[in-house]
């Protein structure tokens, strides 16, 4: 009696673990599946009192990972600590923070623990749908970043705004209110020491390239780019982006800057902003990849022609 309740009790335990941990996108949860096959053995083995005792633990396990597994704190990840410098390694160290966030390793381009939430995020915040859809945003996005000159990012610390300033006119002002913790942030990332009033994020604009390769690294993930598209992509949006800033600080400060006037600056909830701590990881940890990669690097260059490359069908 005790084996076939334990039995069918087990399977769905089994079943609803298996459904959690591959829809958690973590590690960890599949760190239990010792406690599966001990609940497989003692109910084979007709002892099936106690395979109650593993099923209850997984049952708990899983449980907590629905809980609390998709809160795990950003972490500075990396699947290939050792791997060569290359113009792919470099692009996605550009993209980091949004990795970092998921606590996900920052240098996988193709990461496919990561395709619903692809699908989720490109529909949420792009329209993005599918491939003709991918590569329409890429070319808008490209033209956009493309299409006026110079813009800076004004940050005036003492009363805690940021607005934009275009000297051509092209784009029009936008104004945000930043969070004491923002500020404190803006002032250390640009150095400005205790007595400034104001600081000037030069040509922050560049900082949305890194939307570009989200799109690159999501489409390569969804199967929606090939892999000589990817690169081709990836080489085309690096190469850009490092004759735009002499080096990772300035691509921070820029990120930093850009970021809190696209996600709309201070808020009740910033102290939650999981991107915005995965910043801060990456520009002070001394394992960031910010910090380790050479910004003046030689990357390989992709033939250069108005736009990004045109993507042929399958």
């Amino acid at each position: 009696m005790f084996t076939a309740v334990a039995g069918v009790v087990g399977a769905l335990t089994i079943g609803a673990w298996a459904i959690v941990a591959w829809g958690s996108q973590r590690r960890q949860p599949w760190l239990m599946a010792p406690l599966a096959l001990l609940i497989v053995a003692l109910v084979v083995a007709n002892q099936g009192a106690w395979a109650f005792l593993p099923i209850v633990a997984l049952a708990a396990g899983s449980f907590a990972e629905l809980v609390i597994g998709a809160r795990e704190a950003p972490t500075l990840r990396t699947k290939h600590p050792d791997a060569p410098l290359s113009t792919e390694r470099w692009a996605a160290a550009v993209a980091a923070p949004f990795r970092v966030a998921l606590a996900e390793p920052w240098d996988v381009v193709v990461r496919p623990q990561l395709r619903r939430r692809y699908r989720k995020v490109f529909e949420l915040e792009w329209g993005v749908v599918d491939r003709e859809t991918l590569l329409a945003t890429v070319d808008r996005l490209w033209d956009e970043l493309h299409a006026g000159g110079r813009a800076d990012l004004v940050v005036d610390l003492r009363t805690g705004t940021a607005r934009s300033r275009d000297p051509e006119g092209k784009r029009d002002e936008q104004r945000i209110r930043l969070t004491p913790a923002q500020v404190e942030r803006m002032r250390e990332i640009t150095g400005a020491d205790d007595s400034a009033e104001t600081v000037v994020i030069g040509a922050y604009q560049w900082w949305k390239s890194v939307h570009l390769i989200r799109l690159t690294c999501g489409g390569a993930t969804l199967d929606w780019l090939s892999p000589v598209e990817t690169h081709n992509l990836l080489r085309r949006v690096a190469t850009d982006l490092q004759r735009r800033y002499a080096s990772w600080q300035e691509l921070a400060e820029a990120f930093h800057g850009g970021y809190l006037l696209w996600h709309g600056g201070g808020s009740d909830d910033a102290g939650s902003d999981r991107v915005w701590t995965a910043l801060g990881l990456l520009t002070t940890d001394d394992a960031s990849p910010w910090k380790l990669l050479p910004w003046d690097m030689p990357l390989e260059r992709a033939p250069y022609e108005n736009g990004v490359p045109n993507a042929q069908p399958h």
